[in-house]
């Protein structure tokens, strides 16, 4: 199971030019490239755990069979 990271662990990985390492979000189990929105669900669910709810289940790194076109 990835790492849930809080708010602060975030932002403290951040490089010096202001981005996230490939191994670091790969940790968090945000896949790569990162998608839009992974910083507010990766909160979203560090949130619900600290609340005492069951996190949110992350998005799968691919998507379903179905869905891909290979041209």
């Amino acid at each position: 199971m990835p790492v849930l990271p809080s708010p602060e662990e975030i932002y403290a990985a951040r490089t010096e030019k202001g981005g996230w390492k490939r191994a670091q979000l790969a940790e968090w189990g945000v896949p790569w490239p990162p998608v839009t929105g992974w910083k507010d669900e990766l909160i979203a669910r560090w949130e619900a755990a600290q609340q005492g709810q069951a996190p949110l289940t992350p998005p799968p790194s691919t998507p379903p069979p179905d869905t891909l076109d290979f041209g």
